[in-house]
């Protein structure tokens, strides 16, 4: 089956040897046209951020359908147990506390297009699972909004988790520079920035 597009994962790996990608050398974060501009661009960085626009509207668009969902017994705090609160709160904090370790550090010593490669797919899993913790805050609300009868409960996930999701996945400019910094960790230079403002290469070539 065909990937998706903008599919999260590149089509080779580190392994193959050959980047998915031929790096931009000398390319770094003040060659980012802003994130608008990255969506006409045609980059690797460009198709994960359109890509994520789309991923970040779809818990908006659950908002809308959650009345349908949830038969509301309630309007106020006490239309569900306070206990239901609790494992919001506690994957919030799992959000916070797992999502910012996130890529782990790159070890030193790689060849640049084999570094370029690693970092990219390194990047795109970190990003998935960053975006997988935020929006587990947010889904987790609709079971307990329906266990609980109260629109309210799901209302809080919504509140708890959005801000992590932008927070945390969100490829913004400062987004890819605080992965950058936790890829290169360990003294590696990942050359995020030369293989994100990259164009994809052809399957064929």
């Amino acid at each position: 089956m065909a990937p998706p597009p903008f599919s999260m994962y590149s089509p080779k790996t580190p392994g193959d040897g050959v980047p998915a990608v031929e790096p931009v050398f000398g390319a770094g974060p003040g060659d980012d046209p802003g994130y608008l501009a990255s969506l006409r661009s045609g980059t690797v960085l460009g198709q994960i951020r359109a890509m994520m626009v789309v991923l970040c509207g779809a818990p908006v668009l659950i908002c809308a359908i959650v009345p349908l969902i949830v038969e509301n017994k309630d309007e106020g705090l006490a239309g569900a147990p306070a206990w239901i609160y609790l494992p919001l709160a506690a994957a919030a904090l799992l959000a916070v506390l797992a999502g910012p370790r996130a890529p782990r550090p790159m070890e030193p010593g790689a060849p640049p297009a084999q570094a370029a490669a690693t970092a990219l797919v390194v990047y795109r899993q970190a990003v998935l699972l960053r975006f997988a913790l935020a929006e587990g805050v947010i889904l987790l609300g609709l079971p307990l909004a329906m266990v609980g009868h109260s629109e309210l409960v799901f209302a809080v996930g919504f509140v708890l988790g959005y801000p992590l999701l932008v927070w945390l996945a969100l490829p913004t400019r400062a987004g890819v520079e605080r992965m950058r910094r936790r890829l290169e960790a360990s003294g590696a230079e990942s050359h995020l920035w030369p293989a994100l403002l990259a164009r994809p290469v052809p399957s064929g070539d």
